[in-house]
């Protein structure tokens, strides 16, 4: 809620050996700038921010959304979780709320134009956050949807396996592809593998001034790690891969693979796992 929280949260999770940064509006523009490139080019992982953080920042890899404070409104909850997993792979959202929120929120728009009808909202989201109906069923039913019970994808339907004081809200793709099918398959060696795909990403993706996901998406490498193509015809199977990225990556992706072992990785000259 406050940029100083967003600085302190980002410091901390720094002091546990994270790539973490602040955002918020208090920065000058070119920090706001900087901050965000850093984060769509993965040179840091976590971003703490206020909601003056970019809606429509274009990054398809984010695994986790966390609020550590209640949002405003259902509405900007909604739109928030949504840059979870845009890749089509699972995506976890967590809210961390608590009866302060509400009484904070209320007292940041009492005063203002529309005060009521905020306030309102700020009630209404708590009461979603309190419910114990599914998560996925609540927040269609708000938009004037009904669906079924999503049945394990939030902690009011199946067993998350944890205990946090918090809901752990939808999984933000709402389809799940072969590719996510293939990722609950994969072995130790494969998730090896992917980490070093990773690394040779980034490396040609920084050679190139581009965003790490503009070369191939977590979705693509986890394929390549799973199925472990040795020719153009096999990569050219894999979802994301079409003539111009074989073109232009296939034969440092096909090296890489032909050379990997798991003893050895792909040798020194790709960049370590993020």
């Amino acid at each position: 809620l406050s940029r100083k929280a967003a600085e302190s949260t980002a410091a901390y999770i720094r002091t546990l050996g994270i790539r973490a940064a602040a955002y918020h509006a208090g920065l000058d523009a070119d920090e706001r700038t900087r901050v965000q490139d850093q984060f769509i080019r993965d040179e840091i992982d976590v971003v703490c921010a206020t909601v003056a953080f970019g809606m429509g920042i274009d990054k398809s890899n984010v695994r986790f959304v966390i609020h550590r404070d209640m949002p405003k409104s259902i509405e900007g909850y909604y739109q928030e979780i949504g840059r979870a997993g845009r890749d089509g792979l699972d995506s976890d959202c967590f809210l961390f709320y608590s009866w302060a929120d509400v009484m904070s929120l209320e007292r940041m728009v009492s005063g203002g134009e529309n005060a009521g009808t905020q306030q309102s909202q700020v009630r209404r989201m708590y009461d979603f956050a309190e419910s114990n109906r599914c998560a996925h069923v609540g927040l269609a039913w708000w938009f004037g949807e009904r669906i079924d019970d999503c049945g394990t994808s939030c902690d009011r339907c199946g067993d998350l396996g944890f205990s946090l004081g918090a809901i752990a809200v939808p999984r933000a793709s709402s389809t799940r592809g072969r590719e996510s099918m293939i990722v609950e398959e994969a072995t130790p060696e494969d998730q090896e593998l992917f980490e070093e795909l990773r690394g040779l990403r980034k490396r040609l993706a920084s050679d190139r001034g581009l965003p790490a996901y503009m070369v191939f998406s977590d979705a693509t490498l986890r394929a390549m790690a799973v199925r472990r193509p040795a020719t153009e015809h096999e990569l050219l199977a894999i979802s994301g891969i079409g003539a111009k990225k074989l073109e232009t990556y296939g034969d440092d992706f096909l090296d890489a693979l032909r050379q990997w072992s798991p003893a050895g990785g792909m040798g020194t000259d790709s960049e370590s796992s993020l």
